[in-house]
């Protein structure tokens, strides 16, 4: 890579970064990048594979409930405590909507055209 582009990837992942604070860019990347290659797919929105961390004494059971009714999304315990496990087809618009929860640490994951497929 030469310094010109590692300095434009590096300024890019700077501003996802201000976008979505909370959110890895990595993952914000990914979506992003699957949304716009599967626009012409009858599935166009990207598998995500989430994990989520919430603040110390946060109820995650409320959380979890809260993201299975309103996004429709598999939601289960992660291996530690106040952790939350989320796979489903997201966009970007989604994971900014969960970003905005003022409980939410940080959420780290991937996202693949065909999980699980």
């Amino acid at each position: 890579m030469t310094q010109d582009a590692e300095s434009i990837y590096n300024e890019y992942m700077s501003k996802l970064k201000q976008v979505m604070p909370n959110v890895d860019p990595g993952l914000v990347h990914q979506i992003i990048y699957l949304e716009r290659k599967l626009t012409n797919e009858d599935m166009n929105e990207p598998d995500v594979s989430a994990i989520i961390e919430y603040k110390s004494g946060i109820d995650v059971d409320v959380k979890m409930n809260g993201l299975r009714e309103k996004y429709s999304l598999e939601v289960e315990h992660g291996d530690k405590q106040g952790v939350l496990h989320v796979m489903g087809r997201m966009k970007i618009g989604d994971i900014q909507k969960i970003a905005a929860d003022m409980d939410i640490v940080k959420i780290t994951g991937k996202a693949d055209p065909t999980y699980g497929e």
